[in-house]
């Protein structure tokens, strides 16, 4: 029986449990304390496209005790701390501004004797935070390690932090987007102003993507909403987003800005060649004057030697073939609603032979943000083995009988699978209380993609991703304790994925860039409204922990934000030598 101890029970652990939400959607990372001097506290001038601004960074961050010469130096997770003066929120945010975001790259300079180098640290992110008054940002994120061939202090101090603020307007309200949205309804060609008539017949790509359907909604699919939350008063809503602002703040002159020293001992390895004036950044930095201001040197994002430092490169995936290709069919129901033309003849037909089932793979990385709680959690991590996803290509539709080639119509069926690797998380709740949890996606069955364009010139190709995914949470810890949420926490009925991305490049005057999707050749994949349904099974020995973690996470509002790499196509040797390529993760 579960009365009212155990409701007292469940309220003792509600603040617990409600950041533990947290853990499964924030990116864990190794514990961290202060530097050797405590927090250390950094004025920046920041150059806006409104204007300069004065901030204020509290910087905190373990370091080893020791190090040796040809070993790994891992700095702690890395938390900054940033205050926008009240007037300087006042210039830069837009009209309408409830909340913002932040993530940030943190320019390091590391000295060791004569060699310098500048790492680049470019993971902090800080959740969304109410405007008013100040607005104080907390940052954190893991951060790279390097290594050393000679003995001697190794020396980090802060330098440049290029900051970028990601406001949203309160819910419920509009704002106008940040460009002109091009996405055509429902796989509809969008005409450009004045396209030149294509003359010939496509050859449609495999990796040009449909505006995929949406399947028909169930009844039980509209009822994700939750009950309205215990602690309202700590809830921040989505909201509609808002123009982003990035600053580039330089730290003022005569800080002190060492974040930790770590002694090296051992021999040294080989002779290092000295950093010379072409090194970026060249000249030891002064414990007193801290590191060159931004302008001064190049951020070594790409890893490599700089006289004996040598910091780490970007995560390779070292992965060079395909797991097995998938077995399986669409998901029929999303076949079947797609609004393809009725006089559109598919591939294979009867008596037709199938499609070789060759293998197709590549990586998809990302965040997954919740509304309710303003968090954000790394997808796939590529620092902590990502797993591949893989496609198999199954149907096609086509229809070329128009003169009017932009309504001519190719559709790509395919399937695809992914199971997502269990993700680690480490975080302070309300500041001060560290919690830690896991939390796993496990796909129901394969995804269904489908794909419609012919990129012919003057219209937008688009592609839809259809996947269900269970969500549990477990291993808990609130403050090193365990919270026991029993073996089966988990949502009621499976996420429903709805993946779109779009390729313009073959509209009038606009070349490929960046945000274009392709199957083929990967690019930026989102769900803008991804609902969460109620929990259960939360909780043991009597503590019934569903209602609390249904309210804190569950219903709509939260979305997904992803990038996906190139395809390897190993019966066609592309895209898989020397290795698969990790793609270039997004903001969140």
């Amino acid at each position: 029986m579960r009365g009212a101890v155990n409701r007292r029970r469940a309220v003792r652990f509600a603040a617990a449990a409600a950041v533990t939400l947290l853990a499964g959607v924030l990116p864990g990372t190794d514990s961290a304390a202060s530097g050797p001097d405590g927090a250390v506290t950094v004025e920046y001038g920041c150059r806006f496209p409104a204007g300069d601004q004065p901030i204020t960074a509290v910087l905190v961050q373990e370091y080893p005790g020791g190090g040796a010469v040809g070993a790994t130096i891992q700095p702690g997770k890395l938390t900054a701390t940033v205050t926008v003066p009240k007037a300087a929120v006042a210039a830069l945010l837009p009209a309408g501004a409830a909340t913002a975001s932040a993530t940030a790259v943190l320019t390091t300079r590391v000295t060791q004797g004569a060699s310098t180098a500048d790492a680049a640290w470019p993971d902090l992110t800080a959740p969304q935070t109410p405007v008013g008054g100040d607005l104080v940002l907390t940052l954190s994120g893991a951060v790279p390690p390097l290594s050393v061939t000679a003995p001697g202090e190794v020396r980090f101090a802060a330098g440049r932090l290029d900051l970028t603020l990601h406001p949203r307007a309160a819910t419920g309200t509009t704002a106008p987007p940040a460009e002109p949205p091009t996405v055509p309804p429902s796989g509809t060609p969008t005409d450009s102003a004045a396209p030149p008539a294509s003359t010939g017949a496509p050859a449609p790509d495999a990796g040009q993507a449909p505006a995929g359907p949406r399947a028909p909604a169930t009844p039980e699919a509209d009822k994700d909403g939750a009950a309205a939350p215990a602690t309202a008063h700590l809830t921040i809503g989505p909201g509609a987003a808002l123009a982003d602002v990035t600053g580039s703040c330089a730290p003022a002159d005569g800080q002190r800005t060492v974040l930790g020293v770590v002694p090296v001992t051992g021999a040294p390895a080989g002779s290092p060649t000295p950093a010379g004036p072409g090194t970026p950044g060249g000249g030891a930095a002064s414990p007193t004057t801290g590191p060159p201001t931004a302008g001064t040197g190049t951020p070594s994002a790409r890893g490599g030697r700089h006289g004996t430092i040598t910091l780490a490169a970007p995560p390779h995936s070292g992965v060079h073939d395909c797991p097995a290709p998938p077995v399986g069919e669409p998901d029929p129901v999303i076949v079947k609603s797609v609004p393809r033309p009725p006089t559109a003849v598919p591939y294979p037909g009867p008596g037709d032979p199938p499609f070789p089932p060759y293998s197709q793979c590549g990586f998809i990385t990302g965040y997954a943000n919740i509304g309710k709680l303003g968090g954000a959690s790394v997808v796939n991590d590529l620092r902590q083995h990502p797993r591949l996803a893989t496609i198999v290509q199954k149907t096609t539709w086509s229809d070329f009988t128009s003169d009017d080639p932009l309504k001519w119509y190719f559709e790509i069926d395919s399937i695809a699978a992914l199971t997502l690797p269990p993700a680690d998380a480490t975080f302070l709740t309300y500041g001060f209380m560290p919690t830690s949890a896991k939390m796993s996606l496990v796909p129901r069955g394969l995804m269904t993609v489908v794909t419609v364009g012919t990129g012919t010139q003057g219209t937008i190709s688009t592609s839809a991703i259809y996947g269900k995914q269970d969500l549990r949470l477990y291993d808990v810890e609130v403050n090193g304790t365990p919270l026991d949420v029993g073996p089966d926490c988990h949502t009621t009925r499976p996420l429903e994925i709805e993946l779109r991305g779009y390729d313009r490049s073959s509209l009038t005057g606009v070349p490929t860039r960046p945000q274009d999707y392709s199957v083929q050749t990967g690019g930026p994949l989102a769900q803008d409204d991804l609902a969460i349904p109620p929990f259960t099974g939360c909780g043991t020995h009597g503590d019934d922990l569903d209602a609390l973690f249904t309210s804190s996470i569950s219903g709509h509002g939260n979305s997904l934000n992803l990038i996906q790499g190139p395809l390897c196509v190993p019966i066609a040797a592309s895209g898989c030598d020397p290795e698969i390529a990790f793609p270039d993760p997004p903001h969140h």
